[in-house]
């Protein structure tokens, strides 16, 4: 009950400009910014793919722009450094004009190949824990 309740106030306290980590219906990491929040729904975006989602504050997607399932799994802080870098490659991938623009930093080459390995070990309380 008590991991129920930290859940939903994770879940709840989720805001605008929030980068989380959901989890796709195949098993597939995905690291999301949050553009746009309210008391009942959060909208984020693939920061690679740029593709949008809705989640209800249940953490499960509602809507997503290509289909498929989403269900966020973290919500826990980025170290500022690697936030800074997610936040630049969020707007490097939606402000692209040419293939030369998405030329990776090396910086954001090792966000990508840590952020998951971060969230995971900061999992939000499970749904079913007592």
């Amino acid at each position: 009950m008590l991991a129920s309740l930290a859940r939903a106030r994770a879940l709840k306290a989720i805001k605008t400009g929030d980068v989380i980590f959901g989890i796709g219906a195949s098993g597939d990491g995905k690291l999301l910014l949050v553009y746009d929040a309210n008391e009942r729904s959060f909208f984020a975006r693939h920061v690679t793919t740029q593709t949008w989602a809705e989640f209800g504050r249940d953490g499960k997607s509602r809507q997503i722009e290509s289909g498929g399932r989403c269900i966020i799994v973290s919500t826990a802080l980025l170290p500022s450094e690697e936030y800074r870098i997610a936040i630049g490659l969020d707007n490097k991938m939606r402000t692209a004009k040419d293939l030369a623009d998405l030329r990776l930093s090396k910086a954001e080459k090792q966000l990508l190949l840590s952020y998951e390995e971060f969230f995971r070990a900061h999992p939000l309380p499970s749904e079913d824990a007592a």
